[in-house]
């Protein structure tokens, strides 16, 4: 018995990381996330129900993203406090109050993830960082799992758990940086 509380130990959490060693994580994180201003791509999307989704993203710190689906007629464009669905014209259809989500924090001016987050643990792989929080000011369950790429520090992906631990996972790929970005490409139109 003793021998099997011990195996889950180990094999539960990531023991082998110090605490030194998650804040050096961490540090490395912030300070490659916050020199990047922008960044576009491609992502695919997996849904809870495991429905694939794929195309074009646009991140605009502070606060401004965009997912434009290949075949959906419907994209995302998010700002500060809202994210909007909007058709392929760029009208809106529906929006939603983001409060403290994820990405929104991800694309604030100047990321400080022990502030944003609680940090479960943080981990330095071949080729990347990967950190698995959850949001301070939330009282549910919810947890998000960040992979930056260790020489770039891009976000390469993302896997956002609810309470339900129904997950969304996005990966980027064709990864730009530091690139000029329209801010006519966030506008939304009403009609």
């Amino acid at each position: 018995m003793i021998r099997f509380l011990i195996f889950l130990i180990l094999t539960s959490f990531p023991w082998h990381i110090s605490y030194a060693e998650t804040n050096s994580i961490i540090t490395k994180i912030q300070t490659g996330w916050n020199n990047i201003q922008t960044m576009s791509g491609e992502f695919l999307q997996v849904d809870s129900e495991g429905h694939l989704q794929n195309g074009k993203f646009y991140f605009l710190k502070p606060y401004q993203s965009k997912f434009v689906y290949t075949n959906k007629n419907e994209d995302i464009i998010t700002n500060e406090t809202l994210l909007r669905v909007v058709d392929k014209e760029g009208f809106q259809i529906d929006s939603y109050a983001i409060r403290g989500n994820a990405l929104k924090k991800l694309l604030s001016d100047n990321l400080d993830i022990e502030k944003e987050f609680t940090i479960d643990y943080a981990i330095e792989n071949e080729f990347s960082y990967e950190i698995q929080a959850g949001d301070k000011n939330d009282s549910t369950l919810s947890k998000v799992i960040l992979t930056f790429n260790k020489d770039t520090m891009e976000l390469e992906k993302w896997e956002i758990s609810d309470e339900l631990d129904n997950k969304t996972v996005l990966e980027f790929t064709k990864v730009k940086k530091n690139i000029f970005i329209s801010q006519n490409l966030f506008v939304v139109r009403y009609k």
